[in-house]
Protein backbone atom coordinates (compact mmCIF):
# COMPACT_ATOMS: atom_id res chain seq x y z
CA UNK A 1 0.00 0.00 0.00
CA UNK A 2 1.19 3.69 -1.10
CA UNK A 3 -1.06 5.79 -0.01
CA UNK A 4 0.83 7.33 2.60
CA UNK A 5 3.36 8.46 0.09
CA UNK A 6 1.31 11.22 -1.36
CA UNK A 7 1.61 12.71 2.25
CA UNK A 8 5.56 11.74 2.57
CA UNK A 9 6.01 13.42 -1.37
CA UNK A 10 4.20 16.78 -0.34
CA UNK A 11 6.19 17.11 2.53
CA UNK A 12 9.29 16.15 0.96
CA UNK A 13 8.47 18.86 -1.98
CA UNK A 14 8.38 21.33 -0.06
CA UNK A 15 11.47 23.43 -0.29
CA UNK A 16 11.81 24.05 3.69
CA UNK A 17 13.88 22.28 6.22
CA UNK A 18 11.21 21.72 8.63
CA UNK A 19 8.68 20.07 5.94
CA UNK A 20 11.62 17.69 5.37
CA UNK A 21 12.57 16.73 8.41
CA UNK A 22 8.78 16.19 9.41
CA UNK A 23 8.75 13.90 6.48
CA UNK A 24 11.66 12.00 7.36
CA UNK A 25 10.36 11.68 11.27
CA UNK A 26 7.32 9.95 9.44
CA UNK A 27 9.17 7.64 7.18
CA UNK A 28 10.84 6.11 10.63
CA UNK A 29 7.76 5.44 12.11
CA UNK A 30 5.92 4.21 9.54
CA UNK A 31 8.73 1.53 8.44
CA UNK A 32 9.92 0.72 12.35
CA UNK A 33 7.72 2.21 14.38
CA UNK A 34 6.59 -0.25 16.79
CA UNK A 35 10.19 -0.90 16.93
CA UNK A 36 11.20 2.62 17.69
CA UNK A 37 8.54 2.60 20.51
CA UNK A 38 9.44 -0.56 22.42
CA UNK A 39 13.24 -0.08 22.09
CA UNK A 40 12.90 3.49 23.16
CA UNK A 41 10.41 2.92 26.06
CA UNK A 42 12.47 -0.04 27.33
CA UNK A 43 15.86 2.11 27.03
CA UNK A 44 13.86 4.76 29.41
CA UNK A 45 12.19 2.53 32.10
CA UNK A 46 14.87 1.06 32.16
CA UNK A 47 17.01 3.93 33.25
CA UNK A 48 14.15 5.41 35.14
CA UNK A 49 13.23 1.75 37.12
CA UNK A 50 16.64 1.37 38.46
CA UNK A 51 15.88 3.95 41.93
CA UNK A 52 12.21 1.36 42.23
CA UNK A 53 13.53 -2.21 41.20
CA UNK A 54 15.91 -4.42 42.22
CA UNK A 55 18.44 -5.46 38.81
CA UNK A 56 16.90 -8.90 38.75
CA UNK A 57 12.97 -7.57 38.46
CA UNK A 58 14.27 -4.74 35.65
CA UNK A 59 16.04 -7.74 33.84
CA UNK A 60 12.62 -9.98 33.71
CA UNK A 61 10.70 -7.11 32.46
CA UNK A 62 13.20 -6.35 29.84
CA UNK A 63 13.36 -10.17 28.89
CA UNK A 64 10.10 -10.33 28.88
CA UNK A 65 9.50 -7.40 26.16
CA UNK A 66 11.85 -8.47 24.13
CA UNK A 67 10.14 -12.06 23.94
CA UNK A 68 6.74 -10.42 23.58
CA UNK A 69 8.17 -8.35 20.55
CA UNK A 70 9.61 -11.57 18.93
CA UNK A 71 6.99 -13.65 19.59
CA UNK A 72 4.08 -10.50 18.14
CA UNK A 73 6.15 -10.42 14.77
CA UNK A 74 6.33 -13.69 14.08
CA UNK A 75 2.50 -14.69 14.98
CA UNK A 76 1.65 -10.89 13.15
CA UNK A 77 4.06 -11.01 9.84
CA UNK A 78 1.57 -13.95 7.29
CA UNK A 79 -1.15 -11.91 9.00
CA UNK A 80 -0.26 -8.23 8.01
CA UNK A 81 1.26 -9.20 4.57
CA UNK A 82 -1.81 -11.31 3.81
CA UNK A 83 -3.97 -8.18 4.72
CA UNK A 84 -1.74 -5.42 2.59
CA UNK A 85 -2.54 -7.81 -0.60
CA UNK A 86 -5.94 -7.95 0.22
CA UNK A 87 -6.04 -4.06 0.69
CA UNK A 88 -3.77 -3.37 -2.42
CA UNK A 89 -6.04 -5.14 -4.51
CA UNK A 90 -9.39 -3.19 -2.69
CA UNK A 91 -7.78 -0.03 -3.78
CA UNK A 92 -7.00 -0.62 -6.79
CA UNK A 93 -10.37 -1.66 -7.64
CA UNK A 94 -11.40 1.65 -5.94
CA UNK A 95 -13.69 -0.59 -3.26
CA UNK A 96 -12.86 1.38 -0.28
CA UNK A 97 -15.48 -0.17 1.74
CA UNK A 98 -14.52 -3.41 1.95
CA UNK A 99 -11.23 -2.19 3.85
CA UNK A 100 -12.84 -1.71 7.03
CA UNK A 101 -14.14 -5.69 6.53
CA UNK A 102 -10.42 -6.63 6.05
CA UNK A 103 -9.32 -4.75 8.83
CA UNK A 104 -11.48 -5.75 11.43
CA UNK A 105 -11.22 -9.92 10.28
CA UNK A 106 -6.98 -9.64 10.37
CA UNK A 107 -7.54 -7.61 13.73
CA UNK A 108 -9.62 -10.63 14.83
CA UNK A 109 -6.98 -13.75 13.73
CA UNK A 110 -4.15 -11.56 15.00
CA UNK A 111 -5.96 -11.29 18.61
CA UNK A 112 -6.37 -14.71 18.79
CA UNK A 113 -3.05 -16.04 17.44
CA UNK A 114 -1.23 -13.77 19.81
CA UNK A 115 -3.27 -15.06 22.62
CA UNK A 116 -2.25 -18.76 21.63
CA UNK A 117 0.86 -18.33 21.22
CA UNK A 118 1.64 -16.78 24.16
CA UNK A 119 -0.23 -19.00 26.49
CA UNK A 120 1.82 -21.67 24.72
CA UNK A 121 5.24 -19.63 25.41
CA UNK A 122 4.41 -17.87 28.50
CA UNK A 123 2.73 -20.52 30.50
CA UNK A 124 3.61 -23.96 28.43
CA UNK A 125 7.15 -23.40 27.73
CA UNK A 126 8.76 -21.06 30.18
CA UNK A 127 5.59 -21.65 32.89
CA UNK A 128 6.13 -17.88 34.03
CA UNK A 129 3.92 -17.14 37.66
CA UNK A 130 -0.02 -16.28 36.79
CA UNK A 131 0.44 -12.72 37.13
CA UNK A 132 4.15 -12.25 35.58
CA UNK A 133 1.95 -14.41 32.60
CA UNK A 134 -0.53 -12.34 32.17
CA UNK A 135 0.94 -9.30 32.51
CA UNK A 136 3.22 -10.79 29.18
CA UNK A 137 0.94 -12.10 27.21
CA UNK A 138 -1.00 -8.71 27.26
CA UNK A 139 1.77 -7.05 25.99
CA UNK A 140 1.92 -9.68 23.67
CA UNK A 141 -1.48 -9.02 22.53
CA UNK A 142 -0.95 -5.19 22.19
CA UNK A 143 2.41 -5.15 20.40
CA UNK A 144 0.62 -7.39 17.62
CA UNK A 145 -2.60 -5.17 17.13
CA UNK A 146 0.02 -2.57 16.83
CA UNK A 147 2.32 -4.08 14.19
CA UNK A 148 -1.33 -4.86 12.21
CA UNK A 149 -2.41 -1.47 12.63
CA UNK A 150 1.08 -0.39 11.18
CA UNK A 151 0.21 -2.30 7.80
CA UNK A 152 -2.89 -0.20 7.13
CA UNK A 153 -1.53 3.17 8.27
CA UNK A 154 0.19 3.20 5.22
CA UNK A 155 -2.94 3.99 3.72
CA UNK A 156 -3.65 6.81 5.34
CA UNK A 157 -2.53 10.25 5.23
CA UNK A 158 -2.64 12.10 8.52
CA UNK A 159 1.25 11.98 9.06
CA UNK A 160 0.89 14.01 11.90
CA UNK A 161 -1.97 12.14 13.84
CA UNK A 162 0.04 9.14 13.57
CA UNK A 163 3.45 10.50 14.86
CA UNK A 164 1.46 11.94 17.55
CA UNK A 165 -0.14 8.58 18.29
CA UNK A 166 3.69 6.90 18.92
CA UNK A 167 4.46 9.83 21.19
CA UNK A 168 1.74 9.62 23.21
CA UNK A 169 2.25 6.23 23.51
CA UNK A 170 5.40 6.22 24.38
CA UNK A 171 4.86 8.76 27.49
CA UNK A 172 1.64 6.95 28.49
CA UNK A 173 4.35 3.61 28.84
CA UNK A 174 6.94 5.72 30.65
CA UNK A 175 4.48 7.19 32.90
CA UNK A 176 2.47 3.92 33.31
CA UNK A 177 5.43 2.00 33.84
CA UNK A 178 7.33 4.03 36.51
CA UNK A 179 4.50 4.65 38.16
CA UNK A 180 3.26 0.92 38.71
CA UNK A 181 6.69 -0.45 39.64
CA UNK A 182 7.10 2.53 42.16
CA UNK A 183 3.18 1.46 43.71
CA UNK A 184 5.22 -2.30 44.12
CA UNK A 185 3.52 -4.12 41.90
CA UNK A 186 6.84 -5.37 40.74
CA UNK A 187 8.47 -5.98 36.73
CA UNK A 188 4.74 -7.83 35.85
CA UNK A 189 3.04 -3.96 37.23
CA UNK A 190 5.57 -2.64 34.69
CA UNK A 191 4.99 -4.79 31.92
CA UNK A 192 1.40 -3.76 32.61
CA UNK A 193 1.96 -0.06 32.46
CA UNK A 194 4.12 -0.48 29.59
CA UNK A 195 1.54 -2.07 27.70
CA UNK A 196 -0.85 0.62 28.69
CA UNK A 197 1.12 2.79 26.72
CA UNK A 198 1.20 0.82 23.57
CA UNK A 199 -3.08 0.16 23.79
CA UNK A 200 -2.91 4.05 23.44
CA UNK A 201 -1.21 3.95 20.50
CA UNK A 202 -3.29 1.35 18.82
CA UNK A 203 -6.10 2.68 19.91
CA UNK A 204 -5.22 5.89 17.77
CA UNK A 205 -4.44 4.39 14.96
CA UNK A 206 -7.44 1.94 15.22
CA UNK A 207 -9.58 5.02 14.74
CA UNK A 208 -7.62 6.99 12.36
CA UNK A 209 -7.91 3.48 10.26
CA UNK A 210 -11.99 2.85 11.04
CA UNK A 211 -12.65 6.65 10.22
CA UNK A 212 -10.80 6.99 7.11
CA UNK A 213 -12.40 3.93 5.60
CA UNK A 214 -15.83 3.83 7.04
CA UNK A 215 -18.07 0.92 6.00
CA UNK A 216 -20.83 -1.39 7.77
CA UNK A 217 -20.32 -2.98 10.75
CA UNK A 218 -20.86 -6.79 10.13
CA UNK A 219 -22.28 -8.86 13.10
CA UNK A 220 -19.85 -11.14 15.23
CA UNK A 221 -20.98 -14.05 13.72
CA UNK A 222 -20.78 -12.65 9.97
CA UNK A 223 -17.18 -12.14 10.39
CA UNK A 224 -16.49 -15.59 12.13
CA UNK A 225 -18.39 -16.80 9.48
CA UNK A 226 -16.08 -14.86 6.63
CA UNK A 227 -12.75 -15.96 8.35
CA UNK A 228 -14.40 -19.61 8.08
CA UNK A 229 -14.56 -19.36 4.17
CA UNK A 230 -11.45 -17.27 3.86
CA UNK A 231 -8.59 -18.69 1.78
CA UNK A 232 -5.51 -16.86 1.71
CA UNK A 233 -4.81 -14.35 -1.53
CA UNK A 234 -1.21 -15.96 -1.51
CA UNK A 235 -0.08 -19.00 0.22
CA UNK A 236 3.63 -17.88 -0.86
CA UNK A 237 3.16 -14.08 0.95
CA UNK A 238 1.69 -15.76 4.21
CA UNK A 239 4.72 -18.46 4.25
CA UNK A 240 6.99 -15.70 3.04
CA UNK A 241 5.97 -13.32 5.49
CA UNK A 242 6.19 -16.50 8.15
CA UNK A 243 9.61 -16.43 6.98
CA UNK A 244 10.89 -13.00 7.58
CA UNK A 245 9.73 -12.63 10.89
CA UNK A 246 11.50 -16.27 11.88
CA UNK A 247 14.63 -15.13 10.13
CA UNK A 248 15.06 -11.65 12.05
CA UNK A 249 14.92 -13.85 15.40
CA UNK A 250 16.42 -17.35 14.86
CA UNK A 251 20.20 -16.11 15.66
CA UNK A 252 18.89 -14.95 18.93
CA UNK A 253 16.33 -18.12 19.96
CA UNK A 254 19.93 -20.26 18.94
CA UNK A 255 22.28 -17.99 20.79
CA UNK A 256 19.67 -17.85 24.00
CA UNK A 257 19.76 -21.90 24.11
CA UNK A 258 23.58 -21.68 23.99
CA UNK A 259 26.55 -21.49 26.94
CA UNK A 260 25.86 -18.13 26.02
CA UNK A 261 22.53 -17.48 27.73
CA UNK A 262 21.79 -17.04 31.37
CA UNK A 263 19.18 -17.59 32.89
CA UNK A 264 16.92 -15.11 35.20
CA UNK A 265 14.16 -17.46 36.09
CA UNK A 266 13.26 -21.17 34.51
CA UNK A 267 13.10 -21.23 31.01
CA UNK A 268 13.78 -17.34 30.77
CA UNK A 269 17.02 -16.61 29.08
CA UNK A 270 19.11 -13.84 27.28
CA UNK A 271 22.45 -13.19 26.19
CA UNK A 272 24.20 -10.17 27.84
CA UNK A 273 27.03 -10.41 25.20
CA UNK A 274 24.43 -11.04 22.12
CA UNK A 275 21.26 -9.02 22.46
CA UNK A 276 22.02 -5.45 23.37
CA UNK A 277 25.00 -5.42 20.48
CA UNK A 278 22.18 -6.31 18.07
CA UNK A 279 19.53 -3.97 19.05
CA UNK A 280 21.89 -1.05 18.83
CA UNK A 281 22.65 -2.54 15.30
CA UNK A 282 19.08 -2.37 14.17
CA UNK A 283 18.74 0.61 15.72
CA UNK A 284 21.35 2.16 13.17
CA UNK A 285 19.45 1.39 10.16
CA UNK A 286 16.74 3.16 10.82
CA UNK A 287 17.36 6.44 9.43
CA UNK A 288 18.78 5.09 6.31
CA UNK A 289 15.98 2.67 6.11
CA UNK A 290 13.54 5.73 6.80
CA UNK A 291 14.62 7.89 3.97
CA UNK A 292 14.31 4.56 1.83
CA UNK A 293 10.77 4.24 2.45
CA UNK A 294 9.74 7.83 1.71
CA UNK A 295 11.62 7.32 -1.57
CA UNK A 296 9.68 3.78 -2.48
CA UNK A 297 6.31 5.43 -0.98
CA UNK A 298 6.74 8.40 -3.13
CA UNK A 299 9.32 8.18 -6.22
CA UNK A 300 9.38 4.68 -6.79
CA UNK A 301 5.39 4.62 -6.57
CA UNK A 302 5.24 7.32 -9.02
CA UNK A 303 7.43 5.77 -10.99
CA UNK A 304 6.17 2.32 -11.36
CA UNK A 305 2.50 3.89 -11.70
CA UNK A 306 3.23 5.81 -14.73
CA UNK A 307 5.33 1.69 -16.24
CA UNK A 308 1.87 0.39 -14.97
CA UNK A 309 -0.73 3.00 -16.73
CA UNK A 310 1.41 2.32 -20.04
CA UNK A 311 0.63 -1.07 -19.81
CA UNK A 312 -2.73 -0.47 -19.35
CA UNK A 313 -3.18 2.08 -21.86
CA UNK A 314 -2.20 0.04 -24.09
CA UNK A 315 1.62 1.48 -24.85
CA UNK A 316 3.80 0.39 -27.37
CA UNK A 317 6.57 -2.18 -26.54
CA UNK A 318 9.26 0.49 -27.12
CA UNK A 319 7.24 3.10 -24.88
CA UNK A 320 6.63 -0.16 -21.92
CA UNK A 321 10.67 -1.24 -22.22
CA UNK A 322 11.90 2.62 -21.87
CA UNK A 323 9.62 3.24 -18.75
CA UNK A 324 10.45 -0.53 -17.51
CA UNK A 325 14.79 0.43 -18.22
CA UNK A 326 14.18 3.60 -16.60
CA UNK A 327 12.41 2.32 -13.24
CA UNK A 328 15.18 -0.65 -13.39
CA UNK A 329 18.01 1.79 -13.60
CA UNK A 330 17.02 4.39 -11.22
CA UNK A 331 16.17 2.05 -8.44
CA UNK A 332 19.36 0.03 -9.38
CA UNK A 333 20.97 3.03 -8.49
CA UNK A 334 19.03 4.65 -5.21
CA UNK A 335 19.47 0.88 -4.18
CA UNK A 336 22.86 0.37 -3.91
CA UNK A 337 24.01 4.35 -3.03
CA UNK A 338 21.41 3.84 0.32
CA UNK A 339 23.58 0.99 0.91
CA UNK A 340 27.04 2.50 0.72
CA UNK A 341 25.40 5.64 2.68
CA UNK A 342 24.63 2.59 5.58
CA UNK A 343 28.09 0.57 4.93
CA UNK A 344 29.53 4.25 6.19
CA UNK A 345 27.63 4.79 8.93
CA UNK A 346 27.92 1.71 10.52
CA UNK A 347 31.58 1.43 9.93
CA UNK A 348 31.94 4.30 11.41
CA UNK A 349 30.18 3.64 14.60
CA UNK A 350 31.84 -0.20 14.69
CA UNK A 351 35.11 2.34 15.11
CA UNK A 352 33.93 3.70 17.57
CA UNK A 353 32.56 0.78 19.18
CA UNK A 354 34.42 1.35 22.24
CA UNK A 355 33.10 4.64 22.61
CA UNK A 356 29.10 3.72 21.90
CA UNK A 357 29.77 0.21 24.75
CA UNK A 358 30.86 2.52 27.88
CA UNK A 359 28.11 5.04 26.36
CA UNK A 360 25.43 2.47 26.72
CA UNK A 361 26.80 0.74 29.37
CA UNK A 362 27.46 -2.48 27.38
CA UNK A 363 30.20 -4.88 28.57
CA UNK A 364 33.31 -4.71 27.54
CA UNK A 365 33.81 -8.43 26.22
CA UNK A 366 30.54 -7.17 23.83
CA UNK A 367 32.29 -4.63 22.00
CA UNK A 368 33.45 -6.84 19.41
CA UNK A 369 29.86 -8.42 19.04
CA UNK A 370 28.87 -4.78 18.31
CA UNK A 371 31.41 -4.44 15.58
CA UNK A 372 30.53 -7.44 13.78
CA UNK A 373 26.68 -7.11 14.16
CA UNK A 374 27.10 -3.18 12.95
CA UNK A 375 28.61 -4.76 9.72
CA UNK A 376 26.00 -6.88 9.78
CA UNK A 377 23.28 -4.74 9.79
CA UNK A 378 24.70 -2.97 6.36
CA UNK A 379 24.05 -5.78 4.69
CA UNK A 380 20.40 -6.38 6.49
CA UNK A 381 19.85 -2.98 5.18
CA UNK A 382 20.69 -4.30 1.91
CA UNK A 383 18.73 -7.53 1.94
CA UNK A 384 15.58 -5.78 3.29
CA UNK A 385 15.91 -2.92 0.87
CA UNK A 386 15.86 -5.09 -2.28
CA UNK A 387 13.54 -7.37 -0.98
CA UNK A 388 11.25 -4.38 -0.17
CA UNK A 389 11.55 -3.74 -3.94
CA UNK A 390 10.76 -7.14 -5.04
CA UNK A 391 7.73 -7.27 -2.65
CA UNK A 392 6.54 -3.82 -4.12
CA UNK A 393 6.27 -5.23 -7.59
CA UNK A 394 4.85 -8.54 -6.31
CA UNK A 395 7.43 -11.17 -7.30
CA UNK A 396 6.04 -13.74 -4.94
CA UNK A 397 8.41 -16.61 -5.46
CA UNK A 398 11.38 -14.65 -4.87
CA UNK A 399 10.69 -13.07 -1.68
CA UNK A 400 9.67 -16.36 -0.04
CA UNK A 401 12.95 -17.78 -1.54
CA UNK A 402 15.02 -15.17 -0.13
CA UNK A 403 13.02 -15.08 2.98
CA UNK A 404 13.78 -18.68 3.43
CA UNK A 405 17.49 -18.63 2.60
CA UNK A 406 18.13 -15.76 5.15
CA UNK A 407 16.27 -18.32 7.63
CA UNK A 408 18.38 -20.88 6.71
CA UNK A 409 21.61 -18.76 6.36
CA UNK A 410 20.99 -17.01 9.75
CA UNK A 411 19.93 -20.15 12.28
CA UNK A 412 23.05 -22.14 10.57
CA UNK A 413 25.83 -19.82 10.29
CA UNK A 414 25.09 -18.42 13.74
CA UNK A 415 25.08 -22.46 15.09
CA UNK A 416 28.10 -23.13 13.65
CA UNK A 417 29.87 -20.23 14.87
CA UNK A 418 28.90 -20.42 18.52
CA UNK A 419 31.51 -23.42 18.87
CA UNK A 420 34.03 -20.47 19.10
CA UNK A 421 32.98 -18.04 22.14
CA UNK A 422 35.34 -15.77 19.96
CA UNK A 423 33.31 -15.65 16.76
CA UNK A 424 29.84 -14.54 18.45
CA UNK A 425 27.95 -12.47 15.54
CA UNK A 426 30.49 -13.93 12.82
CA UNK A 427 27.17 -15.89 12.10
CA UNK A 428 24.91 -12.97 11.82
CA UNK A 429 27.39 -11.42 9.31
CA UNK A 430 28.14 -14.03 7.30
CA UNK A 431 24.44 -15.10 6.47
CA UNK A 432 23.53 -10.93 5.88
CA UNK A 433 26.67 -10.15 3.17
CA UNK A 434 25.48 -13.68 1.39
CA UNK A 435 21.68 -13.01 1.55
CA UNK A 436 21.95 -9.29 1.09
CA UNK A 437 24.36 -9.65 -1.93
CA UNK A 438 21.78 -12.60 -3.51
CA UNK A 439 18.54 -10.45 -2.85
CA UNK A 440 20.68 -7.28 -4.91
CA UNK A 441 21.07 -10.09 -7.59
CA UNK A 442 17.31 -10.87 -7.41
CA UNK A 443 16.28 -7.27 -7.04
CA UNK A 444 18.13 -6.67 -10.62
CA UNK A 445 16.66 -9.60 -12.31
CA UNK A 446 13.36 -8.68 -11.20
CA UNK A 447 13.56 -5.53 -12.28
CA UNK A 448 15.16 -6.40 -15.72
CA UNK A 449 11.90 -9.00 -16.44
CA UNK A 450 10.03 -6.70 -15.42
CA UNK A 451 8.00 -6.85 -18.42
CA UNK A 452 7.73 -10.74 -18.07
CA UNK A 453 6.34 -10.18 -14.36
CA UNK A 454 3.48 -7.80 -15.06
CA UNK A 455 2.44 -10.07 -18.63
CA UNK A 456 3.13 -13.50 -17.56
CA UNK A 457 3.55 -13.54 -13.72
CA UNK A 458 0.84 -11.65 -12.25
CA UNK A 459 -1.60 -11.99 -14.71
CA UNK A 460 -4.64 -13.39 -13.76
CA UNK A 461 -5.93 -14.14 -17.41
CA UNK A 462 -2.44 -16.58 -18.19
CA UNK A 463 -2.61 -18.15 -14.52
CA UNK A 464 -5.97 -19.15 -15.07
Amino acid sequence: MAGIGFALKKLSNQDNLASRSLAGGHAILISSGPWIVIMGGLALLHVLGQPILDPEELKIFSILVIYSFALSLVVTAPVSLEATLRVSRILFQRRFEKVQGVYLAALFATTVLSLAGGIIVFFGLIRLPTVLGVAALICVLQVSQLWLAMAFVAAIKQYAAVTSAFALGLSCSIVFGTSAAALGHGPAGMLLGFSVGLCVAFCILNYLIIRTFPGKLAPLREVLGMLGTMRPTSATFVLAGLCSALAVWIDKIIVWHSVEATSVTEGLFYAVRYDSPMFVAYLAIVPVMSILVMWLETTFFDNYRHYRDIVHSGGTLRQIDEQRSQLAQDTIDTVFTAFLVQLTISAALAVMAPFVAELLGLPFDAISVLRLALIGSAFHFLFQASCGVILFVQYGKAYLWLQLGFLLLNGGCTAVMLRNPDYLGLGYVLACMVSGTLAYAAMRRTLNSLNRLTFVVNNPAVRA
